[in-house]
């Protein structure tokens, strides 16, 4: 099981939409931070809270294990999915929103013709989605 860091948390939240921008520091390399302050503050807790809630979790804004698992396998998804359709070359085992994803879903961003933010909405995963199950 991975065990994120706050910072690693913090910037999968920031990466899949949850957080945002304007909650971002932009010279850490949003939406990639090395905040690795305490995850708390009543945006991040909204944004745990959220995440939680879409994914069928208690939506506690704790950081649990349940939670990280989720998350782990969340990035899992969006990085297998990214190598089928812009071929990423992103390490499956290793599943962090880093500057190499981020990279990815800028260049899915520009193949669907949307702005090239780095963030993996859940709007721009579906539509990944669709676009991978049709590949395979």
């Amino acid at each position: 099981m991975v065990n994120y860091t706050n910072a690693q948390f913090r910037s999968i939240l920031f990466g899949l939409g949850y957080l945002a921008k304007d909650a971002a520091k932009p010279g850490l390399g949003y939406p990639v931070t090395t905040d690795n302050s305490a995850l708390t503050g009543p945006r991040t807790l909204q944004a745990i809270k959220n995440f939680q809630s879409d994914f069928q979790l208690l939506s506690d804004g704790v950081v649990g294990s349940k939670t990280m698992a989720k998350a782990a396998e969340v990035i899992r998804i969006l990085q297998h999915e990214l190598n089928l359709v812009v071929d990423a070359g992103l390490t499956l085992n290793q599943p962090f929103y880093g500057p190499k994803t981020v990279a990815s879903v800028k260049n899915f961003q520009g193949l669907i013709d949307v702005a090239q933010t780095g963030i993996a909405t859940i709007e721009l995963r579906v539509q990944l989605d669709e676009i991978a199950k049709a590949q395979v």
